[in-house]
């Protein structure tokens, strides 16, 4: 019998044009895709955003709004409309294609209206040192979506949903720690706690929020059929919530849904802690191993090739590892940037498209090419 090899496709990167026509793009590409031996698409967050139709998917505000009410300046997001979105997802999947949503959980940005409360200023590169007594801030942490009036979901977000800003009326570099809110241990020790990552950063101790999160999960299957999900900045959130988020998704679609998540960190026990918290059952990107190939490619001849799936999941926990290039972060001008040698990324995707262990992840920005502006 012969043995399936999945390929995924990130289908996105961070230069993607936002002319709104990327979601209609897919539509006429599926097909192709299914021919070339892509399986399945992985497509960015196609919630409203911070940025309305200029945001990547990452500055997240609404996500009950798929590109169909008018919040932030704008009814459709940067990749379409909600419409488009439902619809590429049926014409990917009638190409034989699985999909897979991105999902961002960790925070929330572009509050609706301040709210005043106590809150304890931290170190941001510390999480554990304190910095000065609890004291009386403003934050814009109440989300109404007015634009959407209620549609679909009453919930409104409130400054006690949350746990931590970096921004409010105290000038200065501190996080705000929410009075009767600690961090979660289960994070990324990075700067001592890494569970703040930005925004409005929400407190999945609540059970106001877990309820509603679950209930948006329902109602964002039902309206688009996704087959898996892709979970966003999953070292910032203790790893018992994606858990039992998932489990509570598979009984409700009765299906096994993949899920992968973006657990960024060189440190291979980081990330194997995180594997045995969620018992094997989400997937992580194999970041050691992209971080071998951009050594290797800078390198050049006189890295020992030997040494290339050492300190990687695709070598340790190869049915764990889901096993990439570059993506949207390692692009050039972003956060986590580290492109790939040009003349050395033939060879990596020959390494991960040709090794049996891992779920092997090409990316639109090297399959299709993508062009971006230097503004320094």
């Amino acid at each position: 019998m012969q043995e399936r090899c999945d390929v995924m496709m990130q289908y996105f990167h961070w230069y993607t044009t936002d002319d709104g026509s990327w979601w209609r793009q897919l539509s006429q590409d599926a097909e192709k895709l299914a021919d070339i031996g892509v399986s399945a698409v992985w497509l960015p967050p196609a919630n409203k955003c911070i940025e309305g139709n200029k945001d990547a998917g990452y500055g997240s505000y609404d996500l009950y709004d798929l590109g169909e009410f008018n919040q932030k300046n704008t009814v459709r997001t940067k990749y379409g409309t909600a419409q488009e979105y439902i619809e590429a997802i049926k014409v990917a999947q009638r190409a034989g294609l699985h999909v897979y949503a991105d999902i961002v959980f960790n925070h929330k940005l572009g509050g609706d209206a301040e709210e005043e409360f106590n809150a304890t200023p931290y170190d941001p590169n510390n999480r554990n040192q304190c910095l000065g007594e609890a004291c009386k801030i403003k934050a814009w942490t109440q989300f109404n979506f007015d634009g959407r009036k209620n549609c679909y979901s009453d919930f409104k977000w409130h400054w006690y949903h949350f746990n931590a800003v970096d921004s409010c009326s105290i000038p200065g570099n501190a996080i705000y720690l929410f009075e009767g809110k600690h961090f979660d241990n289960d994070v990324d020790h990075e700067r001592g706690n890494y569970d703040f990552l930005m925004g409005c950063d929400i407190d999945m101790n609540d059970p106001e929020v877990t309820q509603e999160l679950r209930k948006w999960g329902e109602w964002f299957y039902d309206r688009t059929g996704v087959d898996g999900f892709r979970f966003d900045a999953v070292k910032h959130v203790k790893a018992e919530f994606f858990y039992d988020w998932l489990e509570h998704m598979r009984q409700y679609s009765k299906r096994p849904l993949f899920a992968v998540g973006e657990y960024w960190a060189n440190a291979e026990q980081s990330l194997e802690h995180f594997i045995q918290l969620t018992k094997q059952d989400i997937r992580l990107f194999d970041v050691g191993l992209h971080y071998n190939f951009y050594d290797a490619g800078r390198a050049g001849r006189h890295y020992d090739l030997r040494n290339i799936f050492k300190n990687s999941l695709a070598n340790d926990y190869p049915d764990m590892a889901v096993t990439l290039v570059t993506n949207h972060d390692t692009q050039p001008l972003q956060a986590l940037e580290s492109p790939i040698e040009n003349n050395f990324t033939p060879l990596a995707y020959a390494m991960i498209l040709l090794r049996r262990g891992g779920y092997p992840c090409l990316f639109a920005a090297d399959y299709y090419g993508a062009t971006y502006t230097d503004k320094g």
